[in-house]
């Protein structure tokens, strides 16, 4: 053999075999074939009981105090609300017996609980967001502000059969489309909030259920049909199914049944925890992708949180710092998977009725309540100070603040149960790393991509340095591309985010 030819072999051999192995302790990974879906939002719970239910309650809580809620939403740089209505705030009696002949006299658009909505959509609307509008379903029990409907003790679309239960699916859809539709009408036609533009019609009604599959397919189709008959049908996507985890047959049946009337379906989880590899949430969120993708629409993940539930209200690792790693894990297996968007579970604690009792408030925010709500807790004396953050929101933050709608995701495997990474290509072709490594060992990457040059400036979601106050996580420093590849060191429990610049 020609001593040219022989040489050049060995270095071409000797270059492979140096490729497939780590490089100076850093272990290359490459970014995987793009999902084929682009981001739509990073969003969050917001429901609207700040003014109607927590100032009523006399604990503490002040109107200003919502500057908490505005000033944070506007650093997050959140894109989309998922927000609760109760039909009730602004129809607590039927407005006459004729679905099909609407008497607006009769409605209380007014309302304090439609008031505290509006303040919700009035942020939405100012930061330019995206806004989903859950009515929840027919509330069994009801307690309106307006002392002219004191005597209202039930809603008039609610399943008097349905016992033991706080709310059920209507009895009259006809009633239930004329309801929905005014509420849209009212809010896009009336006060020009555009900025909702999506609707999903009951809040997980597979559980108890609040209606069957075939009664919610009937129900979806009639509230369609009335939609486009007021002309508002093209002024908001349906976002349908709303399924819990792990009752996927009912997502099947909606996208069997709804293909025409669905623009897009959702589930919520709360299945997953530390313990959980990363491909059993990957594959229970693509097999959610590919059961939409038979009706050609996209799937979303509308709710989420960890496994460790306590009732509807409590999850027991909800102030701990690694629970801001899980979420990021969560999110990164949800994109990875061919997610189009996320929304959390929820952005703030707070009550739900202004009468109800301390075991009742939702303790699942990015923030604390007032202090003097939680005295009978046994973190009260850890509490600092009012409307105090939690770990995980400097981590969610990081998500919302960078990861923007309309970018290609890229899974990037790290070939761990419980270490993950995805790229996202911006659309001013910027790129943004996130890794969540909730492994026990640091992870040393270098990250090839030969479409991403330059400069990233790397911000990281770690123990020993959190921000203090209102602060939000700040660059750790910057890391230049050399020879191709992006050099980087993900310790043990944390997140890290690289920027391109």
């Amino acid at each position: 053999m020609n001593k040219r030819i022989f040489y050049f072999l060995y270095f071409l051999l000797l270059t492979i075999a140096v490729k497939a192995q780590p490089q100076n302790g850093y272990t290359t990974v490459s970014l995987g074939a793009p999902t084929g879906t682009t981001l739509e939002a990073m969003g969050a719970e917001l429901d609207p009981h700040f003014f109607s239910q927590n100032l009523t309650r006399q604990d503490g809580a002040r109107a200003e105090d919502w500057r908490y809620v505005v000033s944070r939403v506007k650093a997050m740089g959140l894109k989309k609300f998922r927000v609760m209505v109760l039909p009730q705030w602004f129809e607590p009696v039927n407005d006459n017996d004729d679905p099909f002949q609407t008497d607006w006299s009769r409605f209380t658009f007014e309302s304090p609980e439609m008031q505290s909505l509006y303040k919700v959509l009035d942020l939405a609307r100012e930061q330019k967001m995206d806004v989903c509008i859950v009515v929840w379903g027919c509330p069994v029990s009801v307690s309106v502000q307006d002392p002219r409907y004191a005597h209202v003790r039930t809603s008039f679309m609610a399943d008097p059969e349905k016992k033991n239960v706080w709310i059920t699916g209507p009895v009259d859809y006809d009633e239930w489309a004329e309801n929905f539709s005014a509420l849209v009408q009212h809010l896009i036609n009336k006060r020009n909030y555009t900025c909702v533009n999506e609707i999903t019609p009951m809040n997980e009604p597979d559980g108890g259920p609040l209606l069957t599959g075939p009664e919610y397919i009937k129900m979806a189709k009639v509230l369609d049909a009335r939609f486009k008959k007021d002309g508002i049908r093209n002024k908001v996507r349906f976002n349908l199914s709303d399924n819990t985890d792990t009752r996927t047959f009912y997502l099947e049946e909606c996208v069997n049944g709804l293909a025409k009337e669905a623009d897009l379906f959702n589930s919520h989880t709360y299945i997953f925890g530390y313990e959980t590899p990363n491909d059993s949430i990957f594959n229970w969120e693509k097999n959610n992708v590919a059961i939409a993708a038979r009706a050609g629409k996209k799937h979303l993940v509308g709710e989420f949180g960890s496994n460790q539930t306590v009732g509807a209200s409590r999850q027991r690792d909800i102030d701990r710092y690694e629970r801001g790693v899980l979420m990021t894990r969560l999110v990164l297996n949800f994109f990875n998977a061919g997610a189009s968007g996320v929304s959390y579970w929820s952005l703030i604690d707070q009550y739900y009725g202004r009468n109800a009792d301390y075991q009742q408030m939702q303790q699942l925010g990015l923030w604390k309540y007032v202090k003097e709500a939680y005295k009978t807790d046994s973190t009260y004396d850890r509490i600092q100070q009012d409307y105090e953050l939690r770990p995980q929101y400097y981590a969610y933050s990081l998500l919302t603040r960078f990861l923007k709608p309309g970018a290609k995701m890229f899974p990037i495997d790290l070939n761990d149960d419980f270490a993950i990474g995805t790229a996202f290509k911006g659309r001013d072709n910027k790129w943004v790393y996130v890794f969540a490594n909730g492994s026990s060992g640091t992870k040393s990457l270098a990250v090839a991509n030969s479409a991403a040059m330059g400069t990233f400036e790397v911000y990281r979601y770690e123990r020993l340095q959190l921000p203090e106050g209102e602060q939000l996580i700040t660059p750790d420093g910057t890391a230049a591309v050399n020879r191709g590849k992006l050099y980087l060191n993900i310790n043990s429990n944390s997140v890290v985010l690289c920027r391109q610049k």
